[in-house]
């Protein structure tokens, strides 16, 4: 067991493809040993069904961020309890409306608490060409995402023109010129232009996380069996009202995945045999806005779906 942990932080909003960066790192990683934290604003997390592997090992912290006061106490058990595994590397992807600006503050806290030291690689930032311009001028924690980041994977470029790309390439520039820039599809990047590109320079400024910037999240369970049509109908309801509709959905005899943006739809069956996580559905949705909609969703699912036991909560 060496004396250091390398640490990473992999960050980026809703739907900017950072889960599937993340699997095609690990990936990559195969047969290191590897630890992942995985932070979700909402009461269930989604994203850990999708990373799970019995090779890797995984925590959880969810309802909130990491890096907020909310749950900054967790986050630093974790990785005081993280320094004591036989891990090499640490994984850590945060929320989708997370701001890591003060990741350098919190490991001079934990430091000489830990059983090994934390060798701090730098954030890695995924963006979504298709709506990173809309969600910049609106949202502070994704330009702080950019502005503490020192590698940004920028995404999807297949589904952008030059303009488009061209547009986005200069107000990354703009946000944070020091930061190298990586354009890809499907998150993929080489672990050899990541090692070579990715410094874990600091960029000082003002953080955004704050309790009041939370957007509203909510979670919705059934153990009673819900179909693909009615899923699709569903979303088609809310799909407005949501930044991010994900998770899983149980039929009688297969798992649907659904994950949804502003600009995709995605519904289909899926496995998740790898690890019996999920015993029933589950989904969250992510609000556009701090206005409650816990009706809306309700009314919605009502609308949709036969299912008479269904609970769906703020959180």
């Amino acid at each position: 067991m060496k004396n250091t942990i390398d640490l990473y932080i992999v960050s980026g909003f809703l739907g900017s493809g950072k889960t599937t960066f993340l699997k095609n790192m690990l990936y990559n990683f195969d047969k290191k040993k590897t630890g992942v934290l995985v932070n979700e604003f909402g009461a269930i997390n989604i994203d850990s069904a999708r990373l799970s592997d019995d090779s890797i090992k995984m925590v959880e912290i969810n309802n909130g961020s990491i890096f907020c006061s909310c749950l900054k106490g967790d986050f630093i058990k974790a990785l005081i309890a993280f320094s004591n595994e036989d891990i090499e590397y640490l994984f850590i992807e945060n929320s989708g409306l997370a701001d890591p600006s003060n990741m350098r503050q919190i490991l001079k806290e934990i430091s000489g608490k830990t059983h090994r030291t934390y060798e701090y690689k730098g954030a890695i930032c995924v963006v979504d060409a298709t709506g990173f311009l809309k969600h910049v001028a609106v949202l502070p924690p994704v330009q702080n995402q950019v502005a503490h980041s020192n590698f940004v994977v920028l995404n999807k470029t297949d589904r952008v023109n030059k303009e488009q790309i061209s547009d986005v390439l200069a107000k990354l520039n703009e946000i944070n010129p020091k930061a190298y820039v990586y354009e890809t599809i499907y998150a993929e990047v080489p672990l050899s232009i990541l090692d070579a590109h990715l410094t874990a320079a600091t960029h000082e400024g003002e953080t955004s996380n704050k309790p009041w910037n939370r957007i509203s999240t909510y979670a919705f369970e059934t153990e009673e069996y819900v179909s693909i049509e009615e899923i699709t109908r569903f979303v088609e309801e809310i799909r407005n009202s949501a930044y991010r509709i994900k998770g899983y959905a149980k039929d009688k005899d297969k798992w649907i995945s659904v994950d949804v943006t502003e600009m995709d739809i995605s519904i289909k069956e899926t496995s998740l045999s790898k690890r019996d996580i999920l015993k029933h559905t589950r989904l969250v949705v992510i609000s556009k806005s701090t206005e409650c909609i816990l009706d809306k969703i309700k009314k919605a699912a009502r609308n949709t779906m036969q299912a008479e036991s269904i609970e769906i909560y703020e959180g």
